[in-house]
């Protein structure tokens, strides 16, 4: 994961010394829009999870701009699917799966710097921040058969981002809905249409709520560690 930040931040910063670069088949002016769809490999961070496949789409608007040699601008709106897993034990010592599927609209804002190798065929990498909010998504347990234990996952299993607060059930409202962080791409486009992106967000905002933490160091004397999110993406777009 460490080469991939220090490739995709070496590429954004060629956007500094794009001089160096000869410019035959230099990228036109103006809007372009893409629509993207993809997969991502998320986690939560600094507590134990494990990670969680999930899916999203969402559109884009690029603006090269002029005389920038390759330097653009894009800001988007996704759908997307964070959270992760855990291992727990409940009350009754059954051991359970928590998987905690995430829902989030993203707004990513980034700049970028892009290279056309040939007339058809261009490489890029942009980097910047998102802001996201909750919309949906489960907090779902996992435990076994039988009859007992689908009353004990019923209990467990729940909404994600539930606003009401209730201290005798802390762990139904464990997330907030805000979100922020930074985020890095790199990729490459075909035919002036057809692209594919690996990319990754480093979350900023601690998604615990505050709730929560406080009541746990009420009750036990520690702190809760900060949760972030992570997301690993594979995105294919399409240019209109």
């Amino acid at each position: 994961m460490k080469k991939f930040f220090l490739t995709a931040l070496a590429l954004v910063m060629m956007a500094g010394s794009a001089n160096a670069f000869e410019f035959e088949y230099e990228p036109e002016p103006g809007f372009s829009y893409m629509g993207l769809f993809g997969m991502n490999v998320t986690k939560l961070q600094n507590r134990g999870y494990g990670t969680k496949a999930g899916a999203m789409m969402g559109a884009r608007a690029d603006y090269m701009l002029p005389g920038a040699k390759g330097t653009y601008l894009t800001a988007g709106l996704d759908w997307t699917m964070k959270g992760g897993k855990t291992s727990v034990w409940t009350m009754d010592e059954h051991e359970a799966t928590m998987k905690y599927a995430l829902h989030y609209f993203e707004i990513p804002l980034r700049v970028g710097f892009r290279y056309n190798i040939m007339e058809e065929l261009g490489v890029y990498a942009e980097v910047g921040p998102y802001f996201a909010v909750g919309v949906g998504g489960r907090h779902k347990c996992s435990i076994g058969d039988g009859a007992a234990i689908s009353e004990i996952e019923d209990e467990f299993t729940f909404k994600a981002f539930k606003n009401t607060y209730d201290p005798e059930y802390l762990e139904n409202q464990t997330f907030q809905r805000w979100d922020s962080g930074v985020g890095f791409r790199i990729g490459a486009e075909y035919n002036n249409h057809f692209n594919f992106m690996l990319g990754c967000d480093w979350g900023l905002a601690d998604i615990y709520r505050n709730n929560l933490r406080n009541d746990y160091f009420d009750k036990t004397g520690y702190a809760l560690p900060k949760v972030h999110n992570f997301n690993f993406s594979m995105t294919f777009g399409y240019r209109f």
